[in-house]
């Protein structure tokens, strides 16, 4: 570069560096108002990011926390969940294959395998999970050889 034009590579490349090294320190230091900083990602709960919730936003505060789970004898768990959390529920478990039922409102079909992992992201995102069964078998101890329309020969 010509010096008579402007500034030297060199030049450039440090006042590019001086900007970056003031922004991160920016960035690391408290607010100068005296205020708290903000929480840190360790305080609050990561969103799992799905087909249903790609951009990974995070969840609301739950309105109503009261869920409802109920084994079915189809291989599923069936979560019944006020209207007003139907996006927190769709971004919470839409990774692990839950859907809306069609023919109920409010109440979400998941696969009995994926119950462990979505139970333990409602509790995480601070709902109240009410367990109910199908037939004589509890719902923490269901699976389909258990119950549900599969026979098992042994």
């Amino acid at each position: 570069m010509d010096e008579g034009k402007g500034k030297s590579r060199e030049e450039i490349l440090a006042a590019i560096k001086a900007k970056a090294d003031a922004i991160r320190a920016q960035r690391t230091s408290a607010p100068p108002s005296g205020q708290p900083a903000p929480p840190t990602a360790a305080t609050s709960l990561e969103t799992p990011v799905s087909s249903l919730n790609a951009a990974g936003r995070p969840f609301t505060k739950a309105q109503n926390p009261k869920v409802k789970a109920f084994a079915t004898v189809t291989q599923g768990v069936e979560l019944t969940v006020d209207k007003l959390e139907d996006e927190n529920v769709k971004k919470l478990l839409g990774g692990l294959g839950a859907y809306q039922n069609p023919l109920r409102r409010g109440v979400w079909q998941l696969d009995y395998r994926y119950y462990e992992e979505a139970k333990r992201r409602l509790a995480q995102a601070g709902y109240e999970l009410e367990e109910d069964q199908y037939g004589r078998i509890p719902l923490k101890q269901w699976n389909p050889q258990l119950g549900g329309w599969s026979k098992v020969e042994r």
